[in-house]
C-alpha cells in the first residue's frame, strides 16, 4: 500500500491528531527541567505530550527547544500545528512569517500547510496560494488546492466526480428517489430536538452551522437512526456505506449568514457526497477552483480532500445529508489496513 506521509514529523502529527489517549502530563516540568539542554530528549517529550494531546504541555516543551535552537524545524512544525489547533494564528503567523521572509528552505509540509491555513484565517489568500505553490515546486504537495494531510499515491485526483466515475450509480439513484423522505425526517426533528449539535471543528467563520450524525466509521448511531428510521433503513443497505470505517453519513444543516473557512479534509482515501433537501437560493459550495450549488433531490459528489468552502447568503436554512464513501480506487488491503481518521470520543456525537 503506497501511502505518502510526507515527512517524519507529519507521520507524527497525524497520530497526534487522530488518536488520543487520557494520559497525564503531570511529569512534565520535572522531566524538563532533568533533561533541560538535551533537546532530542526534548523533541520526545513534546511529540509524547502531543499524541497524548496534552497540547498546553507540548507548546511549553517546544517553546523551551525553540529558545535554544530558533530553527529547530522539529519544534517550528509542531509550534505551528498546536497554534493551529488551538486557534491561535497569529502566533503561527508570528513564529513563521520571519522565518520565510529571510529564505529559510522548510522541507516539511507540515510547515507550509499550517501556514498557509494561518494566512487563510488572517485574510491573505493570495499569499496562502503562493505558500503553497511553493510547497508543490519542493515536492511537498501535489496541487496547491490538494492539501491533505495523508496523501495515498496512485489515486485518481479529481476535485469533482459523477456517480458512475465513484461507482455509486445505484446508490445516488436510491438516495434521488427517496430524497424527501429523508428530507422530512430530518425536518421533523429541527426546532423540536436537539439532536443537531454545532460542528466541533473550528471552520465556521461565522454564523450557525449543526449537523446530525447517524452513521459513523460504517455503524449506526442507534439513538439517532431511532429518529431517522427510514433514512437509516435505506442506507443500511449499501456496503459502500457500512464498510467505510472512516466515513460519516450526517445531517447537515445551516443557517443563512453562514460561512465556512476554506480547508482540506485529512486524507484523499475518501469521496464526499451532497444530497440536497432544502436548498434555497444564496447556498454554494466551492470545491478547488470551480463553484456549485445544491439541487434539490440532486447529488453533488466530490473529493474532500481538496480545498473546499461553502457560504449561504440566503434567507432560510439550508439542509443536504452528507454521505462519506471510499475513493473508487482504494483496494480491499487497504481497506482493512486503513485506520479510522476521527477520535473515538467523537464517534458516537
Amino acid at each position: 500500500m503506497a501511502v505518502v506521509i510526507l515527512s517524519y514529523s507529519i507521520a507524527l502529527f497525524v497520530v497526534w491528531r487522530w488518536y488520543p489517549s487520557n494520559t497525564s502530563e503531570s511529569s512534565t516540568d520535572h522531566s524538563a527541567q532533568t533533561h533541560g539542554n538535551d533537546l532530542d530528549y526534548l523533541r520526545g517529550l513534546g511529540w509524547h505530550l502531543m499524541k497524548q494531546r496534552e497540547l498546553d504541555g507540548a507548546k511549553i516543551v517546544f517553546e523551551e527547544i525553540i529558545s535554544k535552537d530558533a530553527n529547530d524545524r522539529t519544534a517550528i512544525a509542531a509550534l505551528a500545528s498546536i497554534y493551529n489547533t488551538q486557534g491561535t494564528f497569529d502566533k503561527t503567523l508570528q513564529l513563521l512569517t520571519e522565518r520565510f521572509e529571510s529564505g529559510n528552505d522548510f522541507d516539511d509540509i507540515v510547515i507550509y500547510r499550517a501556514f498557509g491555513e494561518a494566512l487563510i484565517r488572517d485574510g491573505r489568500t493570495i499569499e496562502a496560494y503562493d505558500i503553497h505553490s511553493r510547497a508543490v515546486e519542493k515536492g511537498l504537495l501535489k496541487s496547491v488546492y490538494q492539501r491533505p494531510m495523508e496523501y495515498i499515491d496512485n489515486l485518481r485526483t479529481q476535485p469533482w466526480w459523477t456517480a458512475s466515475d465513484a461507482g455509486v450509480t445505484d446508490l445516488v439513484k436510491e438516495l434521488e428517489k427517496h430524497w424527501m423522505t429523508i428530507r422530512d425526517e430530518a425536518l421533523n426533528l429541527i426546532n423540536v430536538d436537539v439532536s443537531f449539535s454545532a460542528e466541533k471543528e473550528d471552520l465556521t467563520k461565522h454564523g450557525n452551522w449543526k449537523q446530525l450524525i447517524i452513521f459513523n466509521e460504517g455503524r449506526a448511531i442507534q439513538h439517532n437512526c431511532k429518529k431517522t428510521p427510514s433514512t437509516c433503513g435505506l442506507l443500511s443497505k449499501y456496503h459502500e456505506l457500512t464498510n467505510c470505517k472512516r466515513c460519516q453519513v450526517k445531517y447537515s444543516l445551516m443557517q443563512p449568514g453562514t460561512q465556512v473557512w476554506p480547508h482540506c479534509g485529512p486524507s484523499n482515501s475518501k469521496l464526499r457526497l451532497h444530497l440536497g433537501l432544502q436548498i434555497p437560493d444564496g447556498a454554494k459550495i466551492r470545491v478547488a477552483d470551480t463553484t456549485r450549488s445544491w439541487e434539490e433531490g440532486k447529488t453533488l459528489i466530490f473529493d474532500d480532500s481538496f480545498e473546499h468552502e461553502v457560504w449561504h447568503d440566503g434567507e432560510s436554512a439550508r439542509l443536504i445529508l452528507i454521505l462519506d464513501i471510499w475513493h473508487p480506487d482504494i483496494t480491499e488491503e487497504q481497506k482493512t489496513q486503513l485506520l479510522p481518521l476521527r477520535p473515538t470520543r467523537d464517534r458516537n456525537h
